[in-house]
C-alpha cells in the first residue's frame, strides 16, 4: 500500500524446537540403562547358571573358593556354613567350588559347583558342571542338562562375543552379598533347628 513502511534488517530467527529433531531425542536402551549412573550391586544370585545362558567363569583364582554349604531344596535356597557347624551339619553339607560367574547381560552370580565326595564315585552331572566352569574362563559357554545322557551339555558361542565386564568387587564383597541372611553360623539357626526336629 503506498505510504506503508517496509521493515529494514534481518527476518527473524525460526523459532526452533525440541522436537525439530526427533533422532537427537531417541536413546537406546542400552544408553538408557546407565546415562549418568553408576551401578551399586546389591545382589548376587547364588545359583547355577540356565540352560539358555551363556556365561563366562573368572580366570582369577582369587575369585573363587572351596567350601561347605546347604542347599535347602524345599525353599530352593543355599546357605554358606561356619567352619565351626560344619560337624553339627554333617552329612547334610555339599563341597562345592563356589565361582565367580557373569552371564551376557552382565548379571554377576556366585555358581556352587559341586565337587566330588567322600566316596570317590563318579557323577557325570558335577563333572560335565566342572568342566564347563572350566572352559568358560576363556570362552562364553552355556550348559544344559541332557536326562538322557545323564550328564550335561556343554555349548560354546560360535560368534566372536566381548570379554565379560567384571564387576568391582573383591570375593569377600560379593560372598557378603550373596550369602546376606543366608548363613549358618550357630545352632540356633532355623535350619540346624529343623534338621535336628526342633522347629
Amino acid at each position: 500500500m503506498p505510504g506503508e513502511q517496509i521493515p529494514i534488517g534481518p527476518a527473524p530467527a525460526a523459532t526452533v524446537s525440541i522436537f525439530d529433531n526427533l533422532d537427537a531425542l531417541r536413546l537406546s536402551v542400552d544408553t538408557a540403562a546407565t546415562a549418568g549412573m553408576r551401578e551399586v550391586l546389591r545382589h548376587v544370585p547364588v545359583r547355577k547358571p540356565n540352560r539358555t545362558e551363556f556365561f563366562r567363569t573368572h580366570p582369577d583364582a582369587s575369585m573363587s573358593i572351596v567350601t561347605t554349604v546347604f542347599s535347602d531344596r524345599e525353599e530352593r535356597e543355599v546357605f554358606l556354613v561356619s567352619p565351626e557347624l560344619r560337624v553339627e551339619l554333617a552329612g547334610d553339607l555339599k563341597p562345592v567350588l563356589l565361582i565367580t560367574a557373569v552371564t551376557r547381560q552382565n548379571v554377576t552370580f556366585l555358581w556352587p559347583v559341586a565337587l566330588p565326595d567322600e566316596s570317590g564315585r563318579r557323577n557325570p552331572w558335577a563333572e560335565t558342571a566342572r568342566e564347563a566352569a572350566e572352559l568358560a574362563k576363556t570362552a562364553w559357554v552355556r550348559m544344559a542338562a541332557d536326562m538322557q545322557l545323564g550328564a550335561y551339555r556343554v555349548y560354546m558361542a560360535e560368534g566372536e562375543l566381548p570379554d565379560p565386564a567384571w564387576p568391582e568387587k573383591s570375593l569377600k564383597e560379593l560372598l557378603e552379598i550373596g550369602f546376606k541372611d543366608r548363613t549358618i553360623d550357630s545352632v540356633g539357626h532355623p535350619v540346624v533347628k529343623r534338621l535336628r526336629g526342633l522347629a
